[in-house]
């Protein structure tokens, strides 16, 4: 079975994309296993197999005097204790993939060490792939694009995973983002252009910004971005073939999708 990791800021969309992402999956015959990892979740739009609020909730450390934060960041860490638990159940499923709804706090993935851990020991001996939300509502000025991607850079480098980057509720965006400014990200330079001919962007903070993207691009992190809409079937066809494209490589796969080729 391979792993698929669904991260991303709360409110991108990722408990919908897994139930879409999966239905569109198994209609082509595989079969998908749906875990929910958030112990803080209230309502799901899909029916988890494995739930890991059957083994630890947000509420129990909440009753130990913990805030929400803390509370949730201590029951992602106990997650640990139930890892074989969680594999034996997916294992005697055997799905061909399994999508894996990770909390929407991302702190617990991009800055601390239980979130990479519990899910390394989750998907060990498996191939796994990251595929990060960035919500349409950050494509709407060049800040919030260069603020998301590099959010999105740090997960890669604390998951150390092949990852997706994909725009999520793109049917939102007008048709001149998506061609003008999601399909040329890849282009090297672009988004230093983006942020050049910007206005109302004082000269400290243009150089921050400058000097981010640049950064991005050196390290070659950004590569094809897809617009993806559960509203939009061949929007999840474009995901689905991505995802296939990754995970047939097995280990000669590379960290991050490069569209062009550094020297």
């Amino acid at each position: 079975m391979d792993f698929i990791i669904l991260v991303g800021p709360a409110g991108s969309g990722k408990s919908t994309l897994t139930g879409e992402l999966a239905g569109h999956i198994e209609s082509y015959g595989p079969v998908v296993a749906k875990v929910n990892f958030d112990p803080a979740a209230e309502n799901l739009s899909y029916d988890a197999d494995v739930d890991v609020r059957r083994y630890v909730t947000v509420y129990e450390f909440m009753a130990k005097g913990l805030g929400p934060n803390g509370a949730l960041v201590s029951a992602i860490d106990s997650l640990i204790n139930y890892v074989f638990d969680i594999r034996g159940i997916l294992e005697d499923i055997k799905p061909d993939y399994v999508i894996i709804d990770t909390p929407g706090q991302m702190e617990l993935f991009a800055y601390r060490h239980g979130g990479p851990v519990v899910l390394d020991a989750l998907t060990h001996g498996y191939n796994s792939i990251i595929v990060f939300l960035m919500d349409a509502i950050f494509f709407e000025n060049p800040a919030s694009i260069v603020s998301i991607l590099t959010l999105a850079s740090s997960v890669a480098v604390r998951l150390g995973r092949p990852q997706i980057n994909i725009v999520s509720k793109a049917d939102l965006l007008l048709p001149e983002v998506i061609d003008n400014v999601i399909s040329r990200l890849g282009e090297e330079g672009f988004l230093e252009s983006l942020i050049s001919s910007s206005e109302n962007i004082d000269i400290y903070t243009r150089a921050l910004m400058l000097s981010l993207a640049s950064s991005l691009y050196d390290a070659g992190f950004i590569g094809e971005v897809i617009p993806v809409s559960v509203n939009q079937p061949e929007s999840l066809d474009a995901l689905y073939a991505k995802i296939q494209q990754l995970l047939k490589c097995g280990d000669e796969y590379k960290y991050y999708d490069l569209r062009y080729e550094r020297s």
